[in-house]
């Protein structure tokens, strides 16, 4: 198997259960001008955020539950002790370690754990997550530090180099990248094609925004790595399984779909005490109806 990243795409990223691949959010299949129908199973490929996991005490329990479940992989906090049991849990049941998440300082080192941790995801379909934040620049989104910003992904970006892990840009709120135009802003400012941003709904619920959704995905999609959902309740700051909440989920996977992102989609479960089995076993048959719901005809 072909395991190169080109600093122009994301090449090949196999999703284990589904055996899809996607390159830069899109499928091969769009790639190869074919227009994605219900039965592609390179259409967003569904993981769950390591916090989702939080009530089952082992990795390999973790991980089992997951693939029990029907998700193609997991995203994790950014631990360099423990990543190998992690990917050797993954390996062994053929799930996907589909990003780690950090949130840096722009006014910080690098993080000296980070080419070594970067050596052992060589080769793999997985994405370094940076919620960045600032103690200078205090303000979110201030464009005034995109040149720090800038370069700590382009020091990220070449201990990545071109055979992965990629490196996208994680809006956070509060963060010095809040938004995601933010990650869009930065990924044009580099022009290199293993870094990009992810679009994250719960943040994008909680930040006040100035532009219509389909504008800013429409935008965001060239660069497009990742998408994050959840449910919730729109005039509170919750977090909750597919299942509960007012979120237009079927509404929102439309617009991706118009937008033509046809990439993985992750679930955040931050703020969700329930134990693991049964939060992430409602949000995944949620799932399946959002997305039968979302390719139907219209």
């Amino acid at each position: 198997m072909d395991t190169r990243f080109s600093r122009r795409g994301f090449l090949r990223g196999v999703v284990s259960g589904a055996a899809a691949v996607t390159v830069l959010g899109k499928s091969v299949l769009a790639m190869a001008g074919a227009a994605p129908k219900p039965t592609d199973k390179a259409i967003w490929p569904f993981y769950a955020f390591d916090n989702g996991v939080r009530t089952v005490p082992t990795v390999e329990g973790k991980v089992k539950l997951l693939k029990d479940l029907g998700y193609v992989g997991i995203e994790c906090q950014m631990n360099h002790k423990g990543l190998p049991g992690m990917l050797e849990a993954l390996d062994k049941h053929g799930l996907t370690l589909n990003a780690v998440y950090a949130v840096p300082f722009l006014e910080n080192p690098p993080d000296p754990g980070l080419p070594e941790s970067v050596k052992r995801m060589k080769g793999r379909a997985t994405r370094i997550e940076l919620a960045i934040r600032s103690r200078t620049f205090k303000k979110p989104s201030d464009p005034a530090g995109d040149e720090k910003g800038a370069d700590l992904l382009r020091h990220v970006s070449d201990l990545c180099a071109d055979t992965g892990p990629v490196v996208s840009v994680y809006p956070h709120t509060g963060f010095w990248t809040e938004k995601v135009e933010d990650g869009v802003r930065l990924a044009r400012r580099i022009g290199r094609g293993n870094v990009g941003t992810n679009f994250n709904l719960v943040h994008w619920h909680w930040v006040k925004q100035g532009r219509p959704l389909e504008a800013v995905l429409k935008e965001a999609a060239p660069h497009l790595m990742s998408v994050t959902i959840n449910n919730g309740q729109r005039d509170k700051r919750t977090i909750t399984s597919l299942d509960e909440g007012d979120y237009d989920l079927v509404g929102f996977m439309r617009l991706l779909k118009k937008v033509g992102y046809t990439g993985q989609v992750g679930l955040q479960c931050w703020s969700i005490k329930e134990k693991s089995e049964l939060h992430l076993a409602r949000s995944m048959e949620r799932w399946r109806e959002i997305v039968k719901e979302a390719l139907a005809q219209r």
